[in-house]
């Protein structure tokens, strides 16, 4: 693990938190991640050591998807998923450590602002080993709880 890095109060800073774990947006009933609004190409840390299971690319605004996509998986079989990505600075099967950059904020595939400003957003899911969507602060509060042993 990074030394001094705390992934809750790092993904709190990368920008606004514009859309809740389970709030209803323009096309989700149920929305089964974060929304963090921030300017084009901020860079996107890894909470936590891992492997990169997925990289696609190639998406561009506008279409009807999660865009440009990097998801990782940590030692406990959880699924981080990081969508409407500008680039990634990962490869598949590549091990990424804890506070090491891995994309970079983007507007690809299916994103809105609802200030109808610029729509560059992350969209930050976590899949559990059993295939359950949870909320990404609440894994973001618990890594950063077991690194520093912090309630």
């Amino acid at each position: 693990m990074a030394r001094g890095f705390n992934p809750l109060l790092k993904f709190k800073q990368l920008g606004v938190l514009t859309t809740k774990f389970g709030q209803k947006t323009e096309q989700e009933a149920f929305h089964g991640g974060i929304d963090i609004a921030a300017p084009s190409s901020t860079p996107i840390p890894a909470p936590t050591n891992g492997v990169v299971t997925k990289v696609d690319l190639g998406h561009k605004n506008g279409e009807n998807s999660y865009g440009n996509t990097v998801e990782i998986q940590d030692a406990q079989g959880n699924t981080q998923q990081y969508h409407h990505l500008q680039d990634a600075l990962v490869q598949p099967g590549q091990q990424v450590q804890q506070g090491q950059e891995i994309a970079q904020i983007g507007r690809s595939g299916a994103v809105y602002s609802p200030s109808g400003g610029d729509p560059s957003n992350l969209d930050m899911r976590v899949v559990t080993a059993w295939k359950k969507y949870k909320n990404p602060l609440t894994y973001l509060k618990e890594v950063s709880k077991n690194q520093y042993g912090s309630k």
